[in-house]
């Protein structure tokens, strides 16, 4: 016999204005289920909160946990909306459970997966699934492109440098990259070591570095302000921390 998780969840507001209550919709689950002849591992709730996050939804996620450690195969809603409110959220949490084996139901939609309609209709978010993936990668390359355009270094901060941003309280917004008060100068003082013809051992041994760590400084053009992005260079708005001639001269005999 399959066992199956019932999720309920009603924000105070819905409560009130219509009623939707706990209660309600869980003898709607319960009377499902026995009509169906599963058997109800567990109820999950989530009272008075509301659909936007689920991550701060206690209630969904110990659900999701026991599906990830097959402890339920079914999981069990009265509406779509009672555990999504958004296709995103929609999208990889079905996705997920398609990957575990565990079905969705959906009573008041007729969203069954345990059923060939069920099935069919689980195909079609995938479909849907796979369409947004590839539009967040767009969105996602769009906006570095964006960056790129603007002379803004993407990806990672590279050593010797830190980020600026917009919002220094929460780290959030990064609007540029500026010297690292101690990585700077180790920075540039390989350089300056290796421009005058020291071994890259002592610079290594000096400063700590791996070999490897060495030539990836001596060859980043990062440090002569330039950036990359797909294969393309242009040049950034950051502040170079050696000189393109010092660079040059270096690379040449690399």
């Amino acid at each position: 016999m399959k066992k199956a998780g019932l999720y309920l969840r009603v924000s105070t507001d819905e409560q009130v204005k219509h009623g939707i209550s706990l209660e309600t919709q869980l003898k709607k689950l319960q009377d499902y289920c026995q009509f169906k002849g599963w058997e109800i591992f567990k109820v999950y709730k989530d009272e008075g909160i509301s659909g936007t996050s689920l991550k701060k939804r206690k209630g969904f996620q110990e659900m999701l946990n026991d599906a990830r450690n097959n402890k339920i195969q079914i999981i069990l809603v009265t509406k779509f909306d009672r555990a999504f409110r958004n296709v995103v959220d929609a999208l990889n949490t079905i996705d997920e459970l398609k990957e575990l084996k565990v079905d969705f139901v959906s009573v008041s939609e007729d969203i069954d997966t345990t059923t060939p309609m069920g099935r069919a209709l689980y195909s079609i978010i995938g479909i849907f699934a796979e369409l947004e993936s590839k539009k967040n990668s767009e969105r996602v390359r769009d906006g570095r492109l964006n960056q790129f355009s603007k002379g803004l270094i993407v990806g990672r901060t590279h050593f010797g440098y830190k980020p600026l941003y917009k919002d220094k309280e929460h780290k959030r917004g990064i609007i540029n990259i500026i010297p690292h008060p101690k990585e700077s100068l180790i920075v540039k003082d390989v350089f300056q070591m290796a421009s005058e013809g020291k071994d890259y051992k002592e610079i290594c041994e000096k400063h700590n570095l791996k070999p490897q760590q060495y030539y990836n400084i001596i060859k980043n053009k990062v440090y002569i302000g330039i950036i990359t992005f797909e294969n393309k260079e242009r040049k950034g708005i950051h502040e170079p921390l050696v000189s393109e001639e010092v660079f040059n001269k270096l690379n040449d005999k690399i």
